[in-house]
Formats: structure tokens, C-alpha cells, sequence
């Protein structure tokens, strides 16, 4: 960077990069996306044609039929996907820019709130090496917050200014920018409340940081910030914000409840953790301890234990690596001052030569061709990310062939149940797990051939008790009882596609 090049244009630079990967990302073929993203604009749209919540839930006929209310702890954020929804060809380019705004604001966040220093003018090498390095961390932190297009996706923007809020507070207990935390809680509440005990969580870590005596053991230490009663004010604060929303303190209620209900059925993103779900999370911890084993100054409490907290609920539930991801950018940022002054020190050691001089020149310009050359690639891979199309959308065969059959107990798996709102038809279950009883949802993993016990005759009481008159089998969830209503007299096949299989009763 130049010398005349002020910090916000070093942030925006900064922020290009992650951007046009994923905006690459998602202008290819297989744009990958889920069913959530159709049915919270769905439910965005009845709100914004009838100006109010809906009681008893009108999206699946099942729960519509119990009676079951859906706690829309993202009301906000839905209203604003159905808008954005409307702005391109298919509701994807709505998809591609809400994605590509929140991964923006994030990484202005987090560039922008604590890596102010970096690529100064004026550095030496060694510290644009560390800079460089540190600049990378948080890049492949923002990829793996890349996710589908979900409330959560601003929650994590939210999280970022809590965490720079709370180390505020902690280490300027005088300065009154932190009760902005509950004003950030009530607009967390409304726009993915069910995660919003985690900013409670957050706050309530600092409390205990704060009444643990000063020390220094081997690699940690600990001083002492702000006293604990400010961070019990601001915990206390938080929690009645977070009831500013239209469901009170139920609201809370939905972060335990989707946690049962989902890990009851085996729903992937909410599995514990491990090296086969979640490679980059544990690899990057073995890094983190390294470096920590390895460090010749200590590192303080307070920047770990916010990696600690997210990395012990991710070892919970593997969803929690978004939260962690943040966390761990915002620790690489903080810790750049002391990357930089141990790179100076194995630097000290080497005498200069006549690469040195290069290796600088090359380290100046570095960024700037990475910048031009993201922000090209971006406006390349603009267009087709707009006009991008999801392949699990049902096909116009398929929906023919279901306008014709007019279902009104169309079954639906977990994750058809979204596409089969997108369409227009209602669903019987859908991936809004805290909805659904456990019954339900262990019967639809049953009709859908991904539980242990689909046997012949647990399909066979599952027809009987919600007495479907049409099947809906996806293939990206399983084939297994496709054969099956084959092989029945009793029902006949009126659609096969690439994604979906259609049985309806014989007549």
C-alpha cells in the first residue's frame, strides 16, 4: 500500500478478497444453498402482506393440524430476505446479495474494529510478513462462515460488534460505549433471536473473568478489567432487551428447543463436533495450541476465553464454528503486535542481502495486485451468481404432476419440506425442527429411509397414522424406500426426475 493510502480504503481492500471468493463461490454450477433460505422468505411474505405474525402455523399442513404455533424468532430477518428476494430473476441473486452484504459487513467489522495497524505505511518487512500472516488467518476464518443464506448470517455480524463492545468494557471500564450491548440485543432478538443466548453467554463470561484474582502460570495470564457489577448491569440489561420482540421471553426458550428436537433426529449442523464433520475446527485448534505452547510472551486470559467458550459449544454442536471463526479472527487480529515483534526477532538474527530489498518491494505490492485482482473476479463472477438457479428447486414436471394430484397431506422430508413451500404446497415436515413434535420428526427420517429402524413395517405404521395421499422422495436424502412403494400395488409413481420420485394412491 501507499504511503497517501488512509486506513478505511486498507480496510475495504482487505474485505475484497474474501468477497470475490465468495462470490465465485457462488456464481458456479452448483450453488450450494438448503431449503431454509424458501421457507424463511415464505414466511417473510406473509408478513409483509398481512403486517402481523401468524398464530398456528400455515406452512405444514401436519402442524397446522395440531395446532402447532411456530415461534418466528427471525421475523425481521425473514421480512428482509422475502424483500431481497424479490430484486433478481429467481429469489438467488436476493440469496447472493444478502450473503455478499453480510460477509462485507463482517469482514469490515472485524478488519475495521481491530486490525487498524495493519499494512501501515512505513513497515518493515518483517511486520508486513506477520501482517500478512494474520491477514490470511482471518480470511479463512471468513470462508468458514460462509454458510447458507440464514438470519444466523447477520447474527454473526451482531457477535462481532458484542465481542469489540465487551473488550471495550473490559478494558475502559469509564467509557459508556458499552451500553450499546442492549440496544444490540434487542435488534439481535428480533432478527435471530434463538442465538442470542450466546451474547448473555458472552457477557456473563466477562462477568466471571472479572472475579478471578490476578495470575501467571507458564503461557496465560490474567489482569484484572472492569469490576463484575458493570458486566451484571449489562447482563441484566441484555436480558430484558432481549424480550423487546413480539414473543417476550419465550423468545429465549427456542435456543434449548431446537437443540432437543434436532439432535434427536440427527439433523447434521447440530452433531457434536469431530474429525469428519469438522477438520478446519480442530486443525486450526491444534495451530492455536502451538502457537500458544511456543509463545515467548503470555497471552491474556481475557482474548482466550472467548475461543474457549465457542470452541466448547462447537465440540456440542458443529454449528458452533461459525461463532468460533469469529472469535478466532478477532484473536488473530489482537495478537498481530506480538506476531510482529517475534517475526523481528528471528529477523534480527539473519544478516541483509540483495533479496531483502526485493522481498520488500514484493511485500508493498502484494496487496494491491490481490486487491485489483479480487475486485475483478468479482465483478466477472457477478452476473452468473445473480442468475444463478438452486437444483433443488422443483422442476415444472414435478410441479404439474403435484398440481394435478392436489395433495393435502403431501408428505415431505426435512429437507424437501422448504422446497415443496417454494412451490406453493404445503409441507409436512420442513427444517424448522423447533416446530415439530419429536414424533414427527423421527417419522418423517423413517418415510425418508435415513433411520436405523425403516423397516417394512415402521413405514407401514407411519402410512398408517398420517394416512399421506402423496409421497414425496428426495434422492439427495435417500433411495431406500423408493423400491418400496414401487414394489406396493396399492400406490403408482407419477413423477421421476433427478432429485425427486412422486407416488400417489392408486385410485
Amino acid at each position: 500500500m501507499s504511503r497517501s493510502v488512509p486506513a478505511p480504503v486498507r480496510v475495504l481492500a482487505l474485505t475484497a478478497p474474501p468477497l470475490a471468493a465468495l462470490i465465485r463461490v457462488l456464481g458456479g454450477g452448483n450453488y450450494y444453498c438448503d431449503s431454509d433460505y424458501y421457507w424463511h422468505i415464505a414466511l417473510g411474505r406473509v408478513l409483509a402482506r398481512t403486517g402481523r405474525l401468524p398464530g398456528a402455523d400455515g406452512l405444514s399442513w401436519a402442524a397446522q393440524q395440531q395446532g402447532l404455533e411456530y415461534v418466528n424468532h427471525s421475523w425481521l430477518a425473514d421480512w428482509l430476505l422475502y424483500r431481497l428476494s424479490l430484486w433478481g430473476p429467481t429469489e438467488i441473486a436476493g440469496a447472493v446479495v444478502y450473503l455478499a452484504g453480510c460477509l462485507a459487513l463482517l469482514a469490515l467489522a472485524l478488519f475495521g474494529l481491530w486490525g487498524r495497524g495493519l499494512l501501515a505505511p512505513g513497515q518493515r518487512l518483517a511486520h508486513r510478513l506477520a501482517d500478512g500472516a494474520v491477514i490470511l488467518g482471518v480470511w479463512l476464518c471468513l470462508r468458514y462462515t460462509w454458510g447458507n443464506p440464514r438470519p444466523q448470517q447477520l447474527a454473526l455480524v451482531l457477535f462481532a460488534l458484542a465481542l469489540y463492545l465487551l473488550r471495550s468494557a473490559w478494558e475502559h471500564p469509564h467509557r459508556r460505549r458499552c451500553f450499546l450491548l442492549p440496544a444490540l440485543a434487542a435488534l439481535w432478538a428480533n432478527l435471530h433471536g434463538g442465538s442470542l443466548p450466546l451474547l448473555l453467554g458472552m457477557t456473563g463470561l466477562y462477568g466471571l473473568l472479572a472475579l478471578l484474582p490476578p495470575f501467571q502460570r507458564g503461557s496465560l495470564c490474567h489482569r484484572r478489567g472492569a469490576p463484575a457489577r458493570r458486566f451484571a448491569l449489562l447482563l441484566g440489561l441484555e436480558a430484558l432487551a432481549g424480550c423487546c420482540n413480539p414473543y417476550g421471553p419465550r423468545l429465549y426458550g427456542q435456543f434449548f428447543q431446537v437443540d432437543a428436537t434436532s439432535a434427536l433426529v440427527g439433523v447434521t449442523e447440530w452433531q457434536p463436533a469431530a474429525w469428519d464433520n469438522a477438520p478446519a475446527f480442530f486443525a486450526a485448534m491444534g495451530l492455536l495450541a502451538l502457537v500458544w505452547l511456543l509463545a515467548r510472551r503470555p497471552f491474556e486470559l481475557e482474548p482466550v476465553a472467548p475461543l474457549l467458550l465457542t470452541a466448547g459449544f462447537t465440540l456440542l454442536h458443529v454449528r458452533g464454528m461459525f461463532w468460533w471463526c469469529v472469535c478466532a479472527a478477532a484473536f488473530l487480529l489482537r495478537q498481530a503486535p506480538a506476531l510482529r515483534a517475534g517475526l523481528e526477532r528471528v529477523a534480527g538474527r539473519f544478516r541483509p542481502g540483495r533479496l531483502r530489498p526485493l522481498a520488500r518491494a514484493a511485500g508493498r505490492a502484494l496487496f494491491p495486485l490481490v486487491t485489483a485482482a479480487a475486485l475483478a473476479a468479482g465483478a466477472c463472477f457477478a452476473p452468473a451468481a445473480l442468475h444463478n438457479r438452486f437444483y433443488r428447486v422443483f422442476p415444472p414436471e414435478l410441479v404439474d404432476a403435484l398440481e394435478q394430484a392436489d395433495p393435502q397431506r403431501l408428505y415431505t422430508s426435512f429437507n424437501a419440506g422448504g422446497m415443496a413451500i417454494q412451490a406453493g404446497f404445503r409441507s409436512f415436515v420442513d427444517s424448522r425442527a423447533q416446530l415439530f413434535t419429536p414424533e414427527m420428526l423421527v417419522d418423517a427420517q423413517i418415510l425418508a429411509g435415513t433411520r436405523r429402524q425403516s423397516a417394512t413395517w415402521s413405514i407401514d405404521q407411519v402410512l398408517t397414522r398420517w394416512q399421506f395421499d402423496a409421497v414425496l422422495l428426495a434422492k439427495y436424502d435417500a433411495e431406500l424406500t423408493a423400491s418400496y412403494f414401487a414394489g406396493r400395488d396399492d400406490w403408482r409413481m407419477v413423477y421421476d426426475g433427478a432429485w425427486y420420485t412422486l407416488f400417489v394412491p392408486q385410485t
